[in-house]
């Protein structure tokens, strides 16, 4: 007997299950957002799960910020959000459970992990012709941004995390009976950061207001699309059995000195890819400066030191690559390091590189027509029209090409990086692994078993 596939399909949205008073969340009052999709036969579509709200940023006396695209910063003057992330800034930590509180995944640092990820699968075209429309404050520059935060601004973001990717998730008895949503809002300091003017002959300078700024999240609530298939496909669906997804992990560590050797533990049988980030820990949560840009080492913060030579390892062992990734005539002569950067970029992409911001102008400052697909100047584009330099480094290294990931279950990873430091300032390494999970589930819940 065959049975019918015909399936419904509907928009769903739902409002936070801890609605403060004012329905207004904010990195002092109300930082954490939660959110109950209840069990029922259905399946949930994760890539049309996108959190809405309206976003204003304003100073202690209630004055939003007066951005002006001038070297003249002032007590309005000098307050935005990362370009690059855009209100995804706002959300440090992404948790997924199930109704009786079995962790699926927990992304820390989620804001962090998108701006290690987002510029490498989407390039300046993207960014200000497709993904601005649902997050005005997404761009390739932060000073064509920096006027959206002039005002309140409505918004409507995904979710990008490991487990809400392409597959549709079973919410039936027979899944993963419903979810939790757990969203843990960022500190001001790290969401309000100044924009960047660039003159013509590359010269940056930060333009930070006077006055500090925070943030609030007003109205907000889930949508997501559910597909109801006919109730005899889940009449044959088993009581017990495996289900897989995805994951992201995210890990932190300090790196000092020129040579050095950083193992971590991910306790997961499918690493897909490895990717770090790394910034000076006196930057990593500071209005100062952009708490989410991509740099290199750094010593003293903002004096890139070059990194000569990096090495993945498992178990003590050189992996994926028995042999080490050596760059240092091109780090010393500021040239691309290919041999280090393109793995790195495969770690993000999982080598599908249509669509990036990376090139080498926005990776070390390299500012001629090769940075600029179609462009006919010598020189380029002028620096106050050109991606922002030395806006997307990153390391990394994917595990295999057949992207069904490596084991880490019972072995350790290490990545040994030789660079310039000095022992002098400290760099926070943060390192983002994507796994492939497995969960049983049963009429008693769901467990995850790899």
């Amino acid at each position: 007997m065959s049975v019918v596939l015909n399936a419904q399909r509907r928009r769903v949205s739902i409002h936070p299950n801890n609605q403060p008073s004012g329905n207004t969340f904010s990195a002092t009052n109300f930082p954490q957002i939660n959110f109950v999709i209840a069990r029922q036969d259905v399946f949930l579509l994760p890539q049309s799960l996108k959190l809405n709200g309206t976003f204003v940023l304003k100073d202690d006396t209630g004055a939003k910020p007066a951005n002006a695209p001038n070297l003249a910063a002032a007590a309005l003057n000098g307050s935005t959000l990362n370009n690059r992330i855009g209100l995804a800034s706002c959300i440090d930590e992404v948790t997924i459970q199930t109704l009786n509180g079995r962790n699926l995944e927990t992304v820390r640092n989620y804001n962090r992990y998108l701006a290690s990820s987002k510029p490498f699968m989407n390039n300046s075209f993207d960014y200000n012709n497709g993904l601005n429309l649902n997050d005005s404050l997404l761009g390739s520059k932060s000073i064509t941004t920096c006027r959206a935060a002039n005002v309140e601004t409505n918004f409507s973001i995904p979710i990008e995390v490991g487990m809400l990717g392409d597959m549709p998730i079973n919410l039936s008895a027979k899944g993963f009976q419903g979810l939790q949503l757990n969203l843990l809002l960022a500190q001001n300091a790290a969401v309000s950061q100044p924009f960047n003017l660039y003159s013509f002959d590359g010269q940056k300078s930060r333009i930070l207001s006077t006055n500090n700024f925070a943030y609030e999240l007003k109205n907000v609530f889930l949508t997501f699309d559910l597909v109801k298939p006919a109730q005899e496909l889940f009449n044959r669906l088993p009581s017990t059995g495996l289900l897989g997804f995805n994951t992201i992990q995210s890990l932190h560590s300090t790196i000092l000195s020129s040579d050095v050797t950083t193992n971590l533990r991910f306790g997961c049988r499918n690493a897909i890819s490895v990717t770090h980030a790394l910034i000076p820990s006196n930057q990593s949560t500071n209005r100062a400066v952009d708490s989410f840009r991509l740099a290199g080492p750094e010593a003293p913060a903002d004096i890139p030191q070059a990194i000569r030579t990096v090495q993945y390892m498992r178990a003590g062992e050189l992996f994926p690559y028995n042999f080490v990734l050596d760059s240092e005539a091109e780090g010393i002569d500021n040239n691309p390091q290919s041999m280090i950067a393109e793995p790195a970029l495969n770690s993000v992409t999982l080598y599908e590189n249509q669509h990036s911001s990376l090139n080498p102008m926005s990776n070390v400052g390299i500012n001629n027509q090769k940075a600029f697909a179609g462009s006919k100047q010598e020189n380029g584009l002028p620096y106050p029209m050109a991606l922002d330099p030395d806006s997307t480094f990153v390391l990394g290294v994917p595990m295999d090409s057949q992207k069904q990931g490596a084991n880490f279950k019972d072995r350790e990873y290490a990545i040994r990086i030789q660079s310039g430091l000095n022992d002098t300032t400290a760099n926070s390494l943060f390192t983002f692994v994507r796994c492939r999970n497995v969960a049983e589930y049963s009429p008693t819940g769901v467990n995850v078993v790899e």
